[in-house]
């Protein structure tokens, strides 16, 4: 509710990575399982309610709570939702944390006061404006910047149930409306416990500078832990600056996963003219296909936009894609060596191609999880698509084809292999 004159703007209107921050905290708490939002306001509340509106047609249910008492303190906002819930979770619009670090939070908190506490303060931004907490076993026995002693910072999510209320009441007979006096009243009764983060980012941004540090942590927290070494070494590195400059517009993941698969088949079809003009320039066309089909994941994470949906859509798209390319490969290949065995091993290759990706996801259904060993990198589609461009240069798209199918078929033996065993 407060005015956030270090932004230079309306806080919960700034936009970060395509949302507001306002977007961004809801959805990111809505995707943690949190279902339920009231939006305390207060400076130019009229702006913020108008954008509420627009958040509650995504499907949210979401309402606001005027606060006119904002400026004595951000104690305030949480004295406004009295009267609505008897416990309920509280953060700020410019504290981000990622996904598995809410999700663990709201796993944990049980029924007391509590709040999530960073025990790592040497990697914390900013430390001398951070709020500290002293802890004793898990118990908060004290709370505030100015502590010469502590154990952890305060990262600004809390769980509440009414007493908060009563303590917030005490601070503010003295003088101090603030939420981290009313934690201090509770912590001085031995009433809130901490959380200890474990793992995954957050920030507090108060400032331009700490909003641009928050979007390399989000951005570096996007890329998928199945990543393939190509994707993770050279495509992902391409294709966020890519979703970060697409984020700001009004577009889908599914129609990137359209044009991805549009792209691909434009390179594909060079392949037919046989020229190493046409041959090289269908390989770079390709691997570019290949780096934006990372970006409708991307945007889809950046944005909340994900989907099974759109997921089925890319690994269908994906299938055709890569049949066609080894159709028109094969072709190229025909066209070198003109012989009937460059067919039989395009349809080797073709098959190799399927049944990588097929393999895979047997397995996961068959035995509820992914295949994560090393050598399963060398059976993704990202480094078949790199092979293909490499060999393109060289005017070898066939042979490198050829090559790293084989390479696939020996990847999916080992694994059966493995699996028996």
């Amino acid at each position: 509710a407060g005015e956030g004159r270090r932004m230079g703007e309306v806080k919960p209107l700034v936009k970060l990575l395509g949302l507001t921050l306002l977007e961004r905290t809801i959805l990111s708490f809505n995707e943690a399982g949190i279902r339920k939002f009231y939006v305390v306001v207060g400076y130019r509340k009229e702006e913020v309610k108008k954008h509420v509106e627009e958040i509650r047609k995504r499907g949210i249910d979401v309402e606001t709570i005027d606060n006119d008492n904002w400026k004595k303190g951000n104690g305030t906002s949480v004295l406004a939702v009295r009267g609505r819930e008897k416990k309920f979770f509280v953060t700020m619009v410019d504290h981000f944390f990622e996904k598995d670090v809410i999700k663990d939070f709201i796993e944990n908190v049980g029924r007391r006061n509590t709040l999530l506490v960073d025990k790592e303060v040497n990697r914390v931004f900013n430390i001398h404006e951070a709020t500290k907490v002293k802890l004793k076993g898990s118990k908060i026995i004290d709370i505030g910047k100015e502590l010469k002693e502590y154990d952890a910072v305060d990262t600004g999510l809390f769980f509440f149930n009414e007493e908060i209320f009563e303590a917030i009441e005490e601070a503010m007979e003295e003088g101090n409306a603030s939420l981290a006096a009313g934690v201090k009243k509770l912590a001085e009764k031995g009433k809130i416990y901490g959380h200890e983060k474990k793992r995954g980012y957050w920030i507090d941004a108060d400032t331009k500078e700490e909003l641009r540090i928050a979007e390399k942590l989000i951005l570096k927290s996007i890329p998928k832990k199945e990543d393939g070494i190509i994707s993770f070494n050279l495509n992902r590195k391409v294709s966020l600056k890519i979703s970060k400059w697409l984020c700001n517009f009004n577009i889908s993941p599914n129609l990137i996963t359209i044009l991805s698969f549009l792209t691909a088949i434009a390179g594909s079809i060079l392949f037919y003219f046989g020229k190493y003009v046409y041959t090289a320039l269908a390989g770079i066309i390709i691997q570019f296909a290949s780096i934006i089909d990372g970006c409708d994941g991307e945007i889809a994470r950046l944005k909340f936009l994900s989907s099974s949906y759109g997921a089925w859509l890319d690994t269908i798209l994906d299938r055709y894609a890569d049949a066609i390319m080894a159709v028109f490969v094969t072709y190229n290949g025909w066209l070198i060596y003109r012989s009937i065995i460059i067919w039989f091993l395009g349809f080797f290759s073709l098959l190799a191609f399927i049944m990588a990706s097929y393999s895979r996801k047997e397995y996961e259904l068959r035995y509820n999880k992914k295949l994560e060993s090393k050598i399963d990198n060398l059976s993704k589609r990202d480094i078949r698509i790199f092979s293909i461009f490499i060999g393109s240069l060289f005017n070898k798209a066939f042979e490198f084809m050829v090559a790293i199918a084989m390479l696939h078929h020996i990847v999916i033996a080992i694994d059966l292999a493995r699996r028996r065993k």
